[in-house]
């Protein structure tokens, strides 16, 4: 068991609040697609959901320029259209709605909106938000 939510950056743009597509496929071989609690071979919404947490929060690094984490503390909302299989390929297209200190000064709050996608298929949206915390904080 991996639990990689994450495989990559797509593309990403600073531009306004800033905006992130990554990606992840869900290997066929992760023993959370075999539980007796969903349907077999279908990711579990949470799985799908931490993908969404995920991508959010490497926007929330780049935009502050690798000075922040941002650790999720709510999911203000979210809606799960459709299942995504083990083996599929999930877009998440993620923006920031607010970020209360980019430069990484102080513990401050962010949110951010998900959206992710199979194909041309819409499987999850999510609002979500998250603790800032600077990263000379772990240092």
């Amino acid at each position: 068991m991996r639990f990689r939510f994450l495989d990559g950056v797509v593309s990403s743009s600073l531009d306004g609040q800033g905006k992130i597509v990554t990606h992840v496929t869900f290997p066929e071989s992760e023993d959370y697609l075999t539980t007796p609690f969903h349907n077999p071979f279908q990711v579990p919404f949470t799985i799908v959901l931490e993908a969404m947490a995920a991508s959010g929060g490497r926007l929330i690094e780049l935009v502050s320029q690798n000075k922040v984490v941002g650790l999720m503390i709510k999911v203000d909302e979210a809606n799960f259209q459709a299942p995504v299989a083990g083996g599929e390929r999930m877009l998440v297209h993620s923006e920031l709605l607010g970020m209360q200190d980019k430069n990484g000064a102080k513990v401050g709050l962010a949110r951010t909106r998900s959206r992710a996608l199979v194909a041309d298929r819409a499987v999850a949206e999510a609002r979500i938000a998250y603790l800032c915390v600077p990263v000379k904080v772990f240092k």
